[in-house]
């Protein structure tokens, strides 16, 4: 259900809290509050705006702010010509765009961005509300408008740990909608909280609109999904919180559909490879295959995970495969003692597992 007017003007209301700097938040909000007959607002809004880009050190928006203010008839004449003025003076090929900015509209026009924020509905939790639930099929996605919420996970063992907490402008919800996986995570409320939710088929259409969009949102996947693996994983259990981020930045996922080949030149030959999502199996020279489940590390890059010569993994259903750099896995082998076990002790298993299979 898209939002009524009244929903739409908060909601840009309370993003243009969160994104004070963003253009495509600050301009259609203006307009909706001339509309609304909210003219003294819109007024004060526009001309705070080209201050702000001013202040920001960026010229050319803030003349575009001061040429709504004459548009709108701003009263204080005076004051937009000073600006303007000094807005001249500042102009340069080198201006700064700093400033919290909202990435998912960054490169959309303002009405493409307006279309896509009408697509949402608004929706509060209360404290202790369990928005999306760990293990879950469902296809929506969420941005938060006011409050705050942590990102929990169930262990192996049993344990729900809290790996994350997002606050307003943060999102959650887009591994649903992008490789439509269950959730990997639950999000709950941490005090009331107010949120913007889509529909897949939203995001979809964000993601066509927008190759920027696209890449930014898939990109967020990934690295949430990886560091989501390395408090997931006992093989990772030892790492410090700075390392899982950098394992988390600097790896890359593939997405492979039931029957494609996954080992070989699809993936990256100095890495470590790990089944994120899915399933798959390795099929041996003799004809043997053996089943590999979530959390199967293999790859050339050492010889406890080394593969046999001219063996092939193959998915068994739609899977997804984490590729960790070569220096980041040496840097973890060296550093933790522990991470060095583990992987020893799965490279074993694996190796037992296709021994086992050869002699059946």
């Amino acid at each position: 259900m898209s939002l009524n007017k009244e929903e739409l003007l908060q909601s840009y209301g309370m993003l243009h809290r969160i994104f004070p700097e963003d253009l495509h938040v600050a301009r259609p909000y203006i307009h909706m509050l001339q509309h609304n007959q909210e003219s003294p607002k819109a007024l004060s809004l526009a001309l705070s705006m080209s201050r702000r880009m001013l202040a920001c050190g960026n010229a050319t928006h803030a003349m575009s702010f001061l040429f709504l203010c004459r548009q709108l008839n701003h009263p204080d004449i005076e004051e937009i010509e000073d600006l303007s003025n000094m807005a001249r003076y500042s102009l340069s090929d080198s201006e700064d765009d700093s400033g919290r900015t909202f990435a998912l509209i960054e490169q959309l026009s303002d009405s493409e961005g307006l279309d896509f924020i009408t697509q949402g509905s608004l929706m509060q939790a209360i404290d202790g509300e369990t928005i999306v639930r760990q293990g879950e099929h469902s296809r929506t996605f969420y941005l938060i408008l006011d409050g705050h919420v942590d990102v929990k996970i169930r262990l192996e063992n049993g344990e729900l740990k809290t790996v994350n907490s997002l606050h307003p402008g943060d999102f959650f919800g887009e591994y649903a909608c992008v490789y439509k996986l269950p959730r990997s995570a639950s999000i709950i409320a941490t005090g009331t909280t107010l949120l913007l939710e889509f529909s897949d088929r939203s995001i979809a259409q964000l993601m066509q609109h927008s190759t920027v969009a696209g890449d930014y949102l898939i990109r967020t996947v990934q690295t949430r999904l990886v560091h989501g693996m390395t408090h997931s994983l006992s093989v990772f259990a030892e790492l410090h919180e700075t390392d899982r981020l950098w394992a988390a930045e600097e790896s890359t996922v593939d997405e492979f559909n039931l029957g494609e080949a996954i080992s070989g030149h699809q993936l990256p030959r100095s890495a470590c490879h790990i089944l994120l999502f899915g399933r798959a199996e390795l099929n041996l020279p003799d004809g043997t295959s053996v089943p590999l489940t979530t959390g199967t590390m293999f790859g050339d890059i050492s010889p406890h995970i080394s593969l046999p010569s001219q063996a092939t993994v193959k998915a068994t259903e739609h899977t997804l495969v984490c590729n960790i750099p070569e220096n980041i896995f040496r840097s973890f082998m060296n550093a933790y003692a522990s991470f060095d076990q583990q992987v020893q002790i799965l490279g074993t298993s694996l190796h037992q597992k296709y021994q086992s299979a050869r002699t059946a």
